[in-house]
This record gives structure tokens, C-alpha cells and sequence, in this order.
């Protein structure tokens, strides 16, 4: 993430005083002390939000994001001819055989602790602070705590998911030992529960609310039986119905497919999200996700200055000879039926934001500069390694095609033989032309109103109710389709469709690339399944291993059970 201005310049802050969970005692440099730091109004509000920029980092920048998606069956990172081999991570996450050495797998252990120590100190003080004193209200004060703590639970639903075992921290303290699923479950769920009544609805995009609260505890209790052993899925059913009737704010689906990922551009604000991190350009922009997954040329088809890393892409869905694959899972391209309007290449239509489809595909064109807008059919984009000089052409397939015959062609399809052009480019987080100063005000997605009524249908669905599981679906699913082709993909008309592998597939169209998948596939008991370049897990690789690093730095830690 390019991080120009921080928010509220807080590196004056006394908030680093634990940097990972090897140590919540650190010497923190460059600060003021509390009593010196919290004169006003201002100085108390860039507190409260400086874990939230960690948080956009923890959940959309790199280890959290790479663990969550590139380990599932949609996204993989390739090896595009001398670029991307990286030590071979990306093989490892995508045919998991990780290790508790894996540099990623130790982020989506020390990425949480960050912030929840910034959220710890924090709130110590903040609860000793004479709120009046300086202008404030203790209601205001009760508010910025619970506000905080439901961030907290936030950071630990990802440990909880991740790791299962895992420390708990209140305050800034010496390291203590793990703590049993239950008890991480139980504790997530108390915090959530008694930040809620503090919280107020429907507040500013980017802080947490009670609608934001009540979302975390569909996603609690939606996975409790994988986490924890227990299905919860009638308390995720009520709160999930309670969010849906406005009883903690007023929510309502967006009726364009592309808004809620739009949200932020142009000062819309889509009313599907609940809880979404706001970018800037020049300021706090959603850029980590653009280089990992754009072609170096992008920019010139994108209208942008940036480079990108050429990196993530979606799995094929065909082979090197163009048939389609036949796996249960993956090939994500092609799970999107012809009439679905999300699977129409990228293009923006507009100087006013306006643009269609989510993917990039295809031969890739340059940004018509004189419209201000779309592309210019005269003038291809050219490769430059592979494709030196010659037409770029995304396709979904992964193979050596410039060394056929011969050559690396023979390896055939995995990740180790990409090449620049491999795989459909994931367009659904629009980044649009920088010269109608479009560019990086999109905001990232964090929970959507979409989720809820997902979760409610599987609840229904998993209580053998499959017509209101299927109308609930129905209910955000037909904004991504023509009036011709929504009759052939209703699932209330077409209820026979309605089926388990139906149901994951259904997930994986609509939560593409928004950090859902291995959680889903968890939940659903196909993530040692096979797809492309990954056989069947031999073990049970649903739980990351606790990283050594951890272990070695905390005597108190035990390995979790997991390799």
C-alpha cells in the first residue's frame, strides 16, 4: 500500500508498543506520552483510527489476503517465465504444502497481533483518560471502547480461523499462552455482544457500528461448528434475519452488481456495505491489490502511472489445448454463465465512472485517451517478455504456449509454467483512469449486506428449507443478469440446481476475490479437494500450523496440532 499521509499524522502516538506478538512490551520510539498526547476532540478521534488503517493493511495487503484466496481453488499466482518464482511460495500455497517456516503463513499470525496490540494500548488510554475534561462525553467514551474492541474481535476472527489455538491479550502484558478454540470463540463472541448497545448505526464508512458488530457475529457463528465443534447456525440465522430487518441500521442490497465495489468513487457510497475501508488517492490507496494482480502494461490499457507485479490471476479453466477442465472446484472464468453481465470484459464506458464487467480477458487494448474513456481498437498492447512485441492476450490457460513445440511446453499446465498473458485478470475492484482522477477512490469491501442473506440461505439451506434458501439468493443474484438469461438462473424457477456443489460454486462467483474462499471451502468441507495442479490433500491442511517464529519466541505456545 502506498501510504502518503498517515491519518491523523499519529506517528506521535504512543501505539507501538507492541509491533508483533514476540513481544507487547516494546520501547516505542518517537513518541509523546498519553497524558501529553490527548489534549482535544482531534487527538482522541486519530487515536481510535489509527488500528483501522492497520486493519485495511491486515485484511486487503498481502499475507492475510494471500493465505485466504491463494490457497482456495479461484486465485494462484503463476510463475511467469523468470518472474514469480519467489522461492517457491506460491506453488506451496496453491498445492499446500506450506510450512510452519512460511513466511506468509507467519503474517497471517503477526498481522492480527499487530493490531491487536495498537487496539490494546489504546484503549488503556483511553480508559484513563478524563473524557470530560478535555470536551468529551463519557458516552463518547464508551463508544470509542466498544469501537475498539469489536475492531479487536475483528483482528482475532482471523486467528481464530487461521490457527484455531491462539493467545489472548486484553492489555499490553507479558506473553501468555493459548488459549482452547472455545474459549477464543466465546471470547470474540462477548466482545462483539457487549461493544454492540455502545455502538451507533449506520455511522461513517469506515468505522465500526452496530450493523458492522452484528455482521461479525453472522460470521462467528456461520463457521462455529468447523471452529469449534458446535453448529451455531440458528443464533447465525437470527442475527442474520435482525441485520436484513434494519434492527442495527438501515442496509439494503445495491441494484447494480457493480456498485458495491464502486462504493467511495465519486462520493457514492454503495447501501449494500456495511463495513468498507474508504481510500484516497495520494492518501490511503487500495494499491496492493492492483500490483499484485496487474500486468506491467496495465497502466497503458488502465490509463495509470503504476507498474504492477504481473502476479495473481484466476485459475484456467482449460487446458493447453483449449478443452475445458472437468474439476468440481475452480475454474472460476467459466462458473459464470453467458448471461451473467459480470463475466463481460472490463471496459469503462464513461468520463463519469461508469464501466462494465469484471474481468480482464483477452486481447488488451490501449486506453482511448482522446474519449477520455474505453479503449482504442487500433492500437494493441504489446507484451514485453514472452510477447516481446507482440499483441498481449490474457487467456485462460496456464502453459508454455511461446516454447510449443519444445522447450518448457512440455511441463504442461501447473503453476511453475506461466507465462505474461496467463489467466483472466480480476477487474471487480475497479481501478479507473487516473486522468478523470478516478484512480484509487474505490473502497475495499469489507462486509456487504450481500454476505448476510448468503449466510441466512445456507443456514435455511443446511435446515433443508432449499425454496427460501434459494429466494434469498435469487434476491442478490439477479442484478448480475440480463432479463433474457434470468429465468435459466433463478434457483427458485430452477430449484433441482440447488445442490451442496451448487451452493460452494455459487459463493465463489459472488465473493471473488473478497478473502471468503478458504473460509467457505473450509466450512464446507472441500478444501483437501482436488482442482487444478493440487491433488487431494493427503492430511488435514484446513488449520495453518503456528508458525516456528511464534513458537520460538514464545515458550509459552504450543504447536497446535498442525504440520
Amino acid at each position: 500500500m502506498k501510504l502518503k499521509t498517515r491519518i491523523g499524522s499519529l506517528l506521535l502516538l504512543s501505539i507501538f508498543s507492541a509491533t508483533s506478538c514476540t513481544n507487547l512490551d516494546e520501547e516505542p520510539f518517537d513518541v509523546l506520552p498519553a497524558d501529553k498526547y490527548y489534549q482535544d476532540k482531534k487527538s482522541v478521534i486519530a487515536a481510535v483510527v489509527r488500528p483501522y488503517e492497520h486493519g485495511h493493511w491486515c485484511g486487503w495487503d498481502g499475507d492475510r489476503w494471500l493465505v485466504s484466496e491463494l490457497t482456495a481453488d479461484q486465485l494462484v499466482w503463476t510463475q511467469k517465465g523468470i518472474h514469480g518464482y519467489d522461492g517457491g511460495d506460491w506453488q506451496r500455497l496453491h498445492r499446500h504444502n506450506w510450512t510452519a517456516d512460511d513466511n506468509h503463513i507467519y503474517g497471517a499470525w503477526s498481522g492480527p497481533y499487530q493490531g491487536i496490540a495498537q487496539c490494546n494500548v489504546i484503549m488503556r488510554d483511553l480508559q484513563a483518560l478524563n473524557y470530560p475534561a478535555i470536551g468529551l462525553t463519557d458516552a463518547e467514551k464508551a463508544n470509542h471502547i466498544a469501537e475498539l474492541r469489536t475492531l479487536r474481535a475483528w483482528f482475532y476472527l482471523f486467528l481464530i480461523d487461521y490457527f484455531r489455538t491462539v493467545p489472548i491479550y486484553e492489555t499490553p502484558q507479558e506473553l501468555v499462552g493459548q488459549s482452547s478454540p472455545e474459549e477464543v470463540f466465546a471470547y470474540i463472541e462477548k466482545e462483539l455482544k457487549e461493544s454492540l448497545p455502545q455502538l451507533p448505526k449506520n455511522t461513517r464508512a469506515g468505522r465500526w457500528d452496530q450493523g458492522g458488530a452484528a455482521a461479525l457475529l453472522v460470521r462467528l457463528y456461520l463457521n462455529a461448528e468447523k471452529w469449534i465443534g458446535k453448529p451455531k447456525y440458528t443464533e447465525c440465522a437470527a442475527v442474520a434475519q435482525e441485520i436484513i430487518n434494519g434492527k442495527y441500521g438501515t442496509y439494503a442490497l445495491d441494484t447494480d452488481y457493480r456498485g458495491p465495489f464502486r462504493s467511495g468513487i465519486k462520493d457514492y457510497r454503495s447501501p449494500e456495505n456495511i463495513f468498507e475501508f474508504p481510500h484516497a488517492k495520494n492518501i490511503y490507496e487500495f494499491s496492493w491489490m492492483y500490483n499484485a494482480t496487474m500486468h506491467y502494461q496495465a497502466r497503458y490499457s488502465l490509463d495509470n502511472d503504476w507498474g504492477g507485479w504481473n502476479g495473481v490471476h484466476l485459475t484456467p479453466s482449460r487446458n493447453p489445448d483449449g478443452a475445458l477442465y472437468t474439476y468440481k472446484l475452480g475454474m472460476p472464468y467459466e462458473r459464470y454463465t453467458a448471461g451473467d453481465m459480470r463475466k463481460q470484459p472490463f471496459r469503462t464506458t464513461s468520463r463519469n465512472a461508469t464501466y462494465e464487467g469484471f474481468f480482464l480477458i483477452g486481447q488488451q487494448y490501449a486506453f482511448n485517451n482522446a474519449a477520455g474513456f474505453g479503449f482504442d481498437s487500433t492500437k494493441k498492447i504489446n507484451g514485453t517478455e514472452e510477447y516481446k512485441d507482440k499483441p498481449l492476450a490474457y487467456v485462460d490457460q496456464v502453459g508454455r504456449f511461446s516454447e510449443k513445440p519444445g522447450g518448457r511446453w512440455s511441463e504442461g499446465s501447473q503453476v511453475l509454467t506461466g507465462e505474461e498473458n496467463s489467466g483472466v485478470r480480476l477487474m471487480k475492484f475497479p481501478w479507473l483512469p487516473m486522468s478523470q482522477e478516478l484512480f484509487q477512490f474505490n473502497s475495499a469491501p469489507e462486509i456487504r449486506l450481500a454476505e448476510i442473506y448468503f449466510a441466512l440461505a445456507e443456514c435455511k439451506y443446511r435446515a433443508g428449507a432449499r425454496l427460501e434458501a434459494a429466494t434469498l439468493l435469487d434476491a442478490v443474484r439477479k442484478r448480475n443478469f440480463t432479463a433474457v438469461a434470468w429465468p435459466l438462473n433463478s434457483y427458485v424457477t430452477n430449484l433441482v440446481k440447488l445442490t451442496d456443489d451448487e451452493f460452494v460454486l455459487e459463493l465463489g462467483r459472488e465473493f471473488i476475490g473478497e478473502r471468503h474462499r478458504r473460509t467457505d471451502l473450509v466450512r464446507w468441507g472441500r478444501f483437501g479437494n482436488e482442482w487444478w495442479d493440487k491433488p487431494v490433500d493427503g492430511k488435514d491442511r484446513s488449520v495453518f500450523p503456528i508458525p516456528r517464529k511464534a513458537l520460538n519466541t514464545n515458550p509459552q505456545l504450543k504447536p497446535n496440532g498442525y504440520e
